[in-house]
């Protein structure tokens, strides 16, 4: 590891330093939150319409997961109503 300044690994920024250190500046990364589609892990870039279909007990994990909670309505609105979920 000779290119890096110390043995941690940090490294320089180059460019504008002024701009956050992000995924990048695709213009389309960075648009609003989509309720109708997962943006994380294996299933990311499926609709909850798709996935209703392929992986319904996914959905109803998504559903009383926290990093879920964000997608309860849309789920809700393709499953039916989630009351009999523990938790919800």
């Amino acid at each position: 590891m000779a290119n890096l300044p110390d043995e941690r690994g940090s490294f320089e920024i180059e460019g504008d330093t002024s701009l956050p250190v992000g995924p990048g500046r695709d213009v389309s990364a960075q648009g609003s939150f989509n309720p109708e589609l997962i943006d994380f892990g294996h299933y990311a870039g499926q609709s909850i319409e798709e996935l209703a279909e392929r992986d319904p007990d996914y959905l109803r994990w998504l559903a009383r997961h926290p990093s879920g909670a964000r997608y309860r309505a849309e789920i809700e609105r393709v499953l039916g109503p989630l009351s009999m979920l523990p938790g919800l």
